[in-house]
């Protein structure tokens, strides 16, 4: 079934700190300065990893991130460029420190892009990611929602290409082309019949990621990491039934 991840708590927001979990029971987290580039695992782009972060022994690297308030979550996307062998496990609560609630433990052999994970809703204010051995190729990480379609969008859907290319033309009417990067896919399409409770959803994603966060959309067969290109506006057109238009934008990096 096809499906958005997204950032629906404010993750990209959220402040980052890197420390270890120790080897004690309850697990807490200490603050440490072992893990550099920490802010890369939620600045919205897939393409610089997080270095040093080490996971062996008793102690073991962990990234905090701490949103401010609790906000309710049912999903982690990660994002490598290149398969990784270390496990990885979300820990989340209200605490700073106590690590004890476990929301996932990700089993090794991730493959390069996207791997995304789901766990009961649960709502905290800080969310811990555990390092199980060395991870070398984590560039992206999102915590949010995973929307799962209620109906499947209308035929007459478009997949196209926006060329990355500028063609400038000379008095004499030569062309010269700069490619300033690949073609980006996009893609649009209409829903035509959906029920409050598909709007509800849909209006929660609108008002999360608008045209500035970048999010997941999943065709039921590939990840794509996409941008809103403009708002959905939603149409009654029969009592508490309501239509509506999506166009995303595929993002590079």
């Amino acid at each position: 079934m096809s499906s958005f991840i997204y950032d629906s708590i404010g993750f990209t927001e959220a402040t980052v700190a890197d420390g270890s979990r120790l080897s004690t029971f309850p697990p807490l987290f200490a603050s440490s300065n072992t893990v550099t580039n920490e802010h890369r695992a939620n600045d919205m782009s897939i393409g610089s990893a997080i270095t040093s972060y080490v996971g062996s022994g008793g102690d073991t690297d962990t990234l905090r991130f701490d949103l401010g308030t609790e906000k309710s979550a049912n999903v982690i996307a990660l994002y490598f460029s290149a398969s990784e062998s270390a496990d990885m496990e979300l820990s989340a609560g209200s605490s700073a420190t106590d690590m004890t609630a476990v929301k996932s433990t990700m089993t090794s052999n991730f493959s390069a892009g996207w791997n995304v994970v789901t766990f009961g809703s649960t709502s905290n204010q800080y969310w811990f990611l555990r390092a199980g051995g060395t991870v070398d190729n984590l560039t992206e990480v999102i915590i949010g929602t995973k929307y799962d379609f209620d109906v499947n969008f209308d035929l007459n859907n478009k997949i196209g290409e926006k060329f990355g290319t500028d063609i400038i033309t000379s008095y004499g009417g030569q062309e010269y082309a700069n490619k300033r990067h690949a073609p980006k896919t996009t893609w649009s399409w209409n829903w035509s019949y959906m029920l409050a409770s598909h709007k509800t959803a849909l209006d929660g994603l609108n008002s999360s990621v608008q045209d500035w966060k970048k999010f997941i959309y999943y065709d039921d067969s590939n990840y794509h990491y996409v941008r809103m290109t403009k708002p959905m506006d939603f149409t009654e057109v029969a009592p508490s039934v309501y239509s509506t238009s999506v166009s995303l934008q595929e993002q590079l990096a």
